[in-house]
């Protein structure tokens, strides 16, 4: 990654920050960090116009500060570091699997009521796009172990809201998981019911049903950060959109 230039007109939203760590909340359909097709124009360009400085003094090494990422089409928590200890603290515990991740996700069909454990292994793949490839996972028994508690929230005839956490990082975990169960993510590209590898030309700028709520972990000074994004105009557009009452 170049070192990313500020760009102020991209809006932030903060949802928590403090001298060592900032939490945003990333809008649907904005990239995470700069990249080919979008240089100057993502999360990162606007964290670095608000805490520059800082952030380009951690230098690609440690990524400018980003701790991890999410999918431009998924809205919702994404942490930044702003020192170096900070970065190596909070980095370990995501390699570490010691950081609660919460999702919402909105699913095509109607899901029994309560809570259940997908344990899928997933292995990463090429695959044709419209842009020429594309990584997707798909469940392999020689993939890697992937774990995913859910729970239904709330359904509508043909819906249901999920809170979703995954219990290892694997790509597009959620997304295959349940997939895989025979209830896709409304409006994904990738993955059809019983996680099928959608065509290359399905849209692709279409909104995801799927929104990183909740996340927390230890503090790099002590305590822990605990941050929660509500959901995107769009994703509250989607819910009611499938008829979910959701508010409650």
């Amino acid at each position: 990654m170049s070192q990313p230039k500020p760009n102020p007109r991209i809006r932030l939203e903060i949802v928590h920050e403090d001298a060592r760590i900032v939490v945003a909340s990333k809008a649907p359909g904005l990239v995470t960090e700069p990249g080919r097709s979008h240089r100057d124009d993502s999360l990162l360009n606007a964290l670095v116009a608000r805490y520059g400085g800082k952030l380009l003094q951690l230098g690609e090494r440690r990524d400018y500060g980003l701790l991890h990422r999410l999918d431009r089409p998924t809205s919702g928590c994404v942490a930044c570091a702003l020192d170096p200890e900070a970065y190596d603290f909070v980095r370990a515990r995501f390699e570490a699997r010691e950081v609660d991740k919460r999702y919402l996700a909105i699913v095509r069909g109607r899901m029994r009521a309560g809570a259940q454990t997908v344990d899928l292994t997933l292995e990463e793949r090429r695959v044709p796009s419209r842009e020429g490839t594309r990584l997707v996972s798909v469940p392999a028994r020689a993939g890697k172990e992937a774990r995913t508690d859910l729970e239904v929230l709330a359904t509508s005839r043909t819906h249901s809201l999920v809170a979703c956490a995954p219990l290892s990082g694997r790509l597009h975990q959620i997304r295959v998981h349940l997939a895989h169960l025979g209830f896709p993510i409304e409006g994904d590209p990738i993955y059809g019911t019983g996680a099928r590898i959608l065509s290359p030309n399905s849209a692709d700028d279409r909104p995801l049903g799927l929104h990183a709520w909740r996340l927390g972990f230890a503090h790099p000074g002590g305590g822990r950060v605990e941050a929660s994004a509500p959901p995107s105009r769009k994703f509250a557009e989607m819910i009611e959109a499938v008829g979910i009452e959701w508010r409650a």
